[in-house]
């Protein structure tokens, strides 16, 4: 087995520990890959393997049981409302939003940058050199924390059952945030003046310094404060603290649903607009009607981008008596699989075609996206006469060698490179970057997806476009790594056919600065085709969000192929 692929599972057993190493073992893989992580050619000792590696896939499943076991143990962290450190035994600490704002800083960090005195520091790595580690007591220690704020705080360090070596601090440090201070009101049953007059005695401020700060007299603030003791059956102020106190370390911060946020909460596949049918073989079709519209579009999805569409986008096509039909290829969203990876192609040809008998439908455009090309084009033929034109947004042409991977960026080169010669290392790759990326958060894989990309990275500050994004990869993960290996080999097959063997009218829109696939290279296939039939548009300033940035673009294209 070649040197760097060793390097690679060096790396990838690094993530259990310390899912930040995700971007060491990206590199690694690279390098095995390519050579060097700017290559673009795939290297000799990388082995053509069509069939999956059963050595290679235990590994995997070995390495995300791993994550996925790390992801519980941290989980119940990051929604206390106390500081909590969590230390690994390489001595990387991450802190939970709490923490942060005790310590002043951003997580993860190395234990010696952590700002504690050196007593507690020592303290902390005599603990961590305790073995065996099953049968080390909890302990209680005292600490000062040397960040803008010097404090002296009381911390407990233990290790938490089944936590594979890490070591867990909390830390007597409370994050009085609103949405606490909120529910020990109503626990309390307090006013939310009453509310805010507490707030100022749990920051350690004096009925004089609320007074000044509130804009109240001290005879006002007296008065509330009666009111606190009252409602909270309290004799003095400082048992009301300590019972705040205590519901703090016990409450877990819950999601604020009075408050609208445009961020989803768990990867999961949205369900407005879905509707189901059964296929010719019994299996079950997962597909989207989406605009009030008469007038029908088949739309083919992309593989990270999903059948997801802006209000705005919704809006253009019920002003224009649009809808469009929006299947989930099998594998995606809630559509089950195909029956084998040989079949996967034919099936999402004959899942849309039985779709639309069954929806009556006669004719209609077909919009395909981005990683949908292959599948678009062979559709089309299959409709043939019904099929009025082909809209293909940010779309692709056939990818004929291994050397035409230089046209891509460099994340979507590695991906075609590990599904021309491994199914199992591009699951490998799928799933734990996945499972990392859980730990890491939606927002970190969108950044790490569009940060080659200025308008990308622009259109993403918009809270509906993030959104969007993240629902088209929770489309891709809702089922297994698997139909990453199916779709790939559906893209980078070479379907030159498939695309000479449609002859109706295409209309092509290219974002100027798309990074999956230089629009430059696309364009000069184009110039190869029959100008009658097809178009090309590249759209200046955008980029792989072409599909959220201009839908009046994209409607206005649809309108131009829709029969009158």
């Amino acid at each position: 087995m070649d040197r760097s692929f060793h390097d690679v599972l060096d790396a990838a057993y690094e993530l259990p520990e310390e899912p930040e190493a995700f971007d060491r073992f990206l590199n690694e893989a690279k390098r095995y890959l390519f050579g060097d992580e700017a290559g673009a050619v795939i290297a000799d000792h990388v082995a053509m393997v069509e069939d999956d590696d059963p050595s290679l896939d235990r590994h995997t499943n070995r390495l995300d049981r791993l994550i996925q076991k790390l992801v519980q143990a941290e989980g119940p962290t990051a929604t206390r409302f106390h500081a909590i450190l969590n230390i690994s035994s390489s001595g990387s600490v991450k802190g939970n939003g709490a923490a942060e704002r005790l310590f002043h800083c951003e997580f993860p960090m190395t234990l010696d940058a952590l700002p504690l005195d050196h007593e507690a520091l020592r303290f902390i790595r005599r603990y961590l050199s305790m073995t065996p580690i099953n049968q080390v007591d909890d302990q209680v220690f005292l600490a000062t924390v040397e960040a803008d704020d010097t404090r002296s705080c009381m911390a407990l360090i233990q290790r938490p059952a089944d936590a594979d070596g890490l070591a867990r601090i909390s830390v007597s440090y409370i994050d009085w945030s609103e949405r606490l201070l909120t529910r020990i009101g109503a626990a309390f049953g307090l006013t939310s003046t009453e509310t805010s007059v507490l707030s100022g005695y749990l920051h350690n401020q004096t009925p004089g310094d609320i007074a000044e700060e509130r804009g109240r007299s001290l005879e006002t603030i007296k008065s509330q404060s009666k009111s606190i003791l009252r409602k909270s059956g309290c004799a003095r102020m400082s048992d009301v603290i300590h019972i705040a106190a205590s519901i703090a370390y016990l409450l877990r911060e819950m999601p604020d649903t009075a408050v609208e946020s445009s961020a989803p909460l768990r990867w999961e596949t949205p369900k407005d607009g879905l509707q189901f049918c059964q296929d010719r073989d019994g299996r079950e079709l997962a597909w989207y009607r989406v605009g009030s519209g008469t007038r029908p579009a088949l739309f083919i999805h992309g593989l990270i981008q999903g059948p997801f569409f802006s209000e705005a986008f919704i809006q253009r096509l019920n002003e224009n008596d649009l809808f469009l039909i929006c299947p989930s290829r099998p594998g995606f969203g809630y559509s089950q699989p195909s029956l084998t990876r040989k079949e996967y192609n034919q099936t999402v040809v004959n899942d849309c075609v039985d779709l639309l008998a069954r929806l009556k439908v006669s004719s209609l455009p077909v919009i395909v996206h981005q990683g949908g090309s292959s599948h678009g084009f062979r559709i089309a033929t299959e409709l043939g006469d019904a099929c009025e034109g082909l809209l293909i947004v940010d779309g692709g042409v056939p990818v004929h060698d291994e050397a035409s991977l230089r046209y891509m960026d460099s994340g979507s080169r590695m991906m075609a490179a590990a599904n021309r010669r491994s199914p199992s290392f591009l699951k490998m790759l799928t799933r734990l970057g996945l499972a990392t990326y859980r730990v890491r958060g939606i927002d970190a894989f969108l950044r790490e997806l569009y940060g080659n990309s200025a308008p990308d990275m622009a259109a993403l500050e918009n809270a509906e476009i993030s959104r969007l994004a993240a629902e088209g990869i929770f489309h891709v993960t809702e089922q297994s790594a698997e139909i990453w290996v199916r779709d790939g080999n559906a893209a980078m097959a070479d379907w030159e056919q498939d695309f000479e063997a449609y002859r109706g009218a295409q209309a092509w829109l290219l974002g100027e600065d798309a990074k999956i696939l230089d629009p430059a290279w696309v364009q000069t296939r184009l110039d190869k085709c029959d100008p009658e039939k097809v178009s090309l548009s590249v759209i200046a300033n955008s980029g792989n969000t072409l599909l959220y940035t201009h839908p009046d673009t994209i409607v206005a294209e649809l309108l131009r192929l829709h029969a009158p």
